[in-house]
This record gives C-alpha cells, structure tokens and sequence, in this order.
C-alpha cells in the first residue's frame, strides 16, 4: 500500500504546481453537478406530482376540497404556487402566463449554477494545455541552456507537459458528461412546466363548474 502511494505521489509531483488547480477544477466539477442534480430531481418529482393531482382533478377522480387541501400544504414550491395561481388568477390564460414567468424565475436559479459548471469544465483542459505549454518552454531552455548534457531535463519537462495535459482532460470529462445529464433532466423539467401550465389554465377555466375559485 505504501508504494502504491509513493507511486500516486511521485506521479503526482512530476505533473507539476498546474495539477493543484486542476484537482480544484475537478472537485468544482462534482460538487456544482451533485448540486444541480439533486435541485432538478427534485424540481421534476415536485412538478410530476402537481401534474398528477391537476390531472386526476379534471378528470374528477379528487374532490376539490382534498385537491386544495393537497397541493396548498405540499412540501413543494411548483404545487402550492399552482394551488395560489388557480385560486387568484382571473382566467386561464393569466394563469399560464404567470405560472410561466414563475417557473422560468426558478429555473433561472439553477442556469447559473449550470454556467459555473460549464465555465469549470471548460477551463480543466485549458489548464491542462497550459501545463503543456510550460512543459515544453523548460524543456527548450533546458536544451538551449544545457545542449547534449540536458536528456534528463528535457525527460522531466515533456513528462510535466503530458501529465498535466492528461490530468486536465480527466478531469474536463465528468463535466462533459454531467452537463449532458443535466439538459435531459432540463428537458423533461421543462415539458413538465408546459404540461403543468395548459392544465391550470383548463383548471381555472373549468373552476366554477367544479367548485374552485370565483377568481377562475
């Protein structure tokens, strides 16, 4: 186990001072993609039940009452804004504006975040070929400096060069891919929305004849 580590160290210190910004970068990468994750799972499961119970409501399968009740004391945002949108707005069409320009405020939230994620997972492999080029500048003035007297400086520059090149590729990778994750899981959060927004626009519109709100 200890020269398993010495390895790793020796590896590591070889790549050079640019590999501590990398692993930086890196650790940036996973937690902002853990972070908008976790925020957009529970953004979609929040909007699939609000979508579930104004569903099952038109189709009259919940009484308005256990409707109201239900999604006013949800522990979600998107189901009790639907429930204050249907009791306030004056007719359907206010109601899809507004819930659009809400949901869109909440998503803007997440957008920034996705753009630091986006920002880090293109600076890893721009660190990487900044390390590169650093590499290659010590190992031509090792060999202007030194001439044929110079194979082991000019071993350790390219080494720093490629190594911290393939640390900043590594680590540009899982951003690559969780960026991918995160606009499927935007997509369907989105359809959701829409999905969401033509149901309270029926709801309010059909509010009186199934007891909901005089505003509708």
């Amino acid at each position: 186990m200890s020269r398993a580590l010495a390895a790793i160290f020796a590896y590591w210190s070889d790549g050079g001072w640019l590999l501590i910004p990398i692993a930086g970068v890196l650790f940036g990468i996973w937690a902002y993609w853990f972070r908008l994750r976790n925020a957009l799972r529970n953004a979609i499961a929040a909007a699939g039940r609000a979508e579930w119970y104004l569903d099952e409501w038109l189709a009259g399968h919940i009484d308005t009452s256990v409707w109201n009740w239900t999604m006013e004391h949800h522990e979600a945002a998107i189901p009790r804004l639907v429930a204050d949108l249907h009791r306030t707005a004056t007719d359907g069409k206010t109601a899809r504006r507004r819930f659009q320009a809400m949901s869109a405020w909440q998503w803007d939230s997440l957008k920034r975040d996705l753009f630091v994620l986006k920002a880090l997972t293109a600076a890893a492999p721009l660190l990487g070929l900044l390390g590169t080029v650093s590499g290659m500048v010590d190992t031509f003035t090792a060999v202007s400096r030194h001439g044929a007297d110079s194979a082991e400086m000019v071993a350790r520059g390219i080494s720093s060069a490629l190594i911290t090149t393939q640390f900043g590729l590594v680590a540009a990778l899982p951003g690559v891919f969780g960026v991918l994750n995160l606009g499927r899981l935007r997509t369907r959060l989105l359809s959701s929305y829409s999905a969401i927004g033509s149901m309270l626009a029926a709801a309010c519109e059909d509010g009186a004849a199934k007891g909901g709100a005089a505003a509708c």
